[in-house]
């Protein structure tokens, strides 16, 4: 039976960058690095110029999630956009059905979005053609995008129920597995296992990374919020450039 990990035979380090390009099998194989303050900095350069086509990314976004929502809701019984409001925790989400069916709905459906939005940060990180409609680029894909997003969801709930440690590894380690599916063409579960196996490797590191950036969304919002203007954009790319680290360029 043939590894489902194994790398394909493309070369996928060429270009421009040279060695900053990873790969399938170099990511498994834990060969790359994460430099925080070297991220951060190249992303604060590769976001000039593309800061438009990251908002806009953004707010269609956000656009397309508040319809889904919205939908949903018809369906559900579940209105989050009333006078009222009504919360859905974590915990209701697991015990009441219109409220697990709810997020179900809009898990499934939102997977392409967030996947088109990671994408923008990947191909400004690679150098590759961008804008922002890129969002609504991968409803073609939703079906192995929903069964992953679902199966990262259960799983990463499993995690926090077992002690909280386990899922707070796999909120870390699951965190590229939708634009794997996208870009390399990897099934749910190889994707999610493809992502997990890699970053485990650096784990730490990602971790780190991630931290920093929370604390730079953090400080974008509290420059009364102006900041965000760039604090997104670098996150998103920082983002991208991780990826590109560890895994490369598209498949051809």
């Amino acid at each position: 039976m043939s590894d489902i990990y194994q790398a394909p035979e493309a070369e996928l380090t060429s270009g421009e960058h040279g060695g900053e390009y990873g790969s399938l099998e170099k990511g498994l194989a834990g060969d790359y690095s994460l430099p925080i303050g070297g991220i951060l900095s190249e992303a604060w350069r590769r976001i000039s110029g593309n800061k438009g086509s990251i908002w806009l990314g953004v707010l269609l976004y956000i656009f397309a999630y508040v319809i889904v929502d919205f939908i949903a809701g018809m369906f559900t019984g579940i209105n989050n956009w009333s006078a009222e409001g009504t919360s859905v925790s974590v915990t209701s989400s697991i015990t009441d059905g219109p409220s697990l069916l709810h997020q179900l709905i809009i898990t499934a459906v939102t997977a392409p979005l967030t996947a088109g939005l990671m994408m923008i940060g990947i191909k400004i990180a690679r150098d590759e053609v961008v804008s922002g409609s890129i969002v609504y680029s991968y409803f073609d894909k939703i079906v192995p995008l929903a069964i992953c997003s679902i199966l990262m969801g259960i799983l990463i709930v499993i995690g926090f129920i077992l002690l909280v440690l386990p899922g707070i590894y796999l909120s870390i380690a699951y965190m590229l597995a939708l634009p794997l599916i996208v870009d390399k063409g990897l099934g749910p579960w190889e994707a999610l296992e493809t992502s997990r196996k890699a970053i485990t490797k650096h784990w730490f590191a990602f971790f780190g990374l991630g931290i920093v950036c929370i604390l730079v969304y953090l400080a974008g919002a509290l420059a009364l919020m102006i900041g965000l203007i760039w604090a997104i954009p670098t996150v998103m790319v920082a983002g991208g450039i991780a990826y590109r680290n560890i895994f490369g360029r598209a498949e051809d």
